[in-house]
């Protein structure tokens, strides 16, 4: 007879062979998770319900597992199987890029880039060194030559961010925004998508200029503020544009 999968793997969705199948399948048992249909201290499908639910291997679901359990999500009991982990997420701070595709999220997570930056900047001013001010003047020389070329601009773009977060001189700062800006490349090419070829570029290109400046006269505030009007208007623009109203 042929084996039938357990309810709470009736659900998950046959993988069309995506380049990552453990990242994918890890994806759906983490949105599982967060949205309550795998309660913590639930017990996951066991390796063969879920391999034949997503059409996988075992060591393929073993290694979603194995990915899910680095972050905080999953737990593993030796001869009892995999379970929700009691405290989901929380020793692993981590932000999928698959998830800022879903409502609100990407509004949320710049929110948090807003927060977290715009004091990233304000401590680049406090704590540069004359040999990172030159850096940033090199990656906003690098994003000014970039101009309309859409993935230059985004590549260049997200360097001089992670310049000023550099020169923070913050181990913290540095990386958590090299985790946000990991996942938030995407992102930042979609919103940029919306402004290429508009007045928009040159003003990101001012904007840029405005924070450097700061940052080499070491005008905490200013730089704070600077970077805050910086991100504000990205997203505010993305905004517009989605809901079909004039920036």
């Amino acid at each position: 007879m042929k084996h039938q999968p357990g309810t709470a793997s009736r659900d998950f969705t046959r993988l069309r062979r995506p380049e990552n199948l453990p990242d994918d399948i890890a994806h759906q048992i983490r949105e599982r998770i967060l949205n309550g249909t795998l309660a913590v201290g639930q017990r996951l499908p066991t390796e063969h319900e879920m391999a034949v639910a997503f059409d996988v291997s075992r060591n393929v679901v073993r290694e979603a597992i194995a990915r899910l359990k680095l972050s905080g999500y999953v737990e593993t009991r030796r001869g009892t199987g995999s379970f929700v982990a009691q405290d989901v997420g929380k020793r692993n701070f981590e932000i999928v890029k698959d998830e800022l595709l879903q409502g609100d999220a990407l509004q949320h997570v710049y929110q948090l880039r807003v927060e977290i930056e715009s004091g990233a900047a304000a401590l680049a001013a406090q704590f540069r060194t004359e040999a990172q001010l030159e850096a940033l003047r090199q990656a906003l020389a690098n994003v000014d030559r970039a101009g309309n070329d859409l993935q230059q601009g985004v590549d260049r773009a997200l360097d001089f961010h992670l310049v000023v977060s550099s020169a923070t001189n913050n181990p913290y700062f540095i990386r958590l925004m090299a985790h946000l800006n990991g996942v938030l490349h995407d992102a930042v090419r979609t919103l940029r998508t919306t402004s290429t070829g508009t007045a928009r570029i040159s003003e990101i290109e001012q904007e840029h200029h405005a924070i450097f400046d700061a940052i080499a006269s070491k005008d905490a505030e200013a730089a704070r503020n600077a970077m805050r009007r910086h991100l504000v208007n990205g997203m505010e623009r993305h905004l517009a544009t989605r809901s079909g109203t004039q920036a």
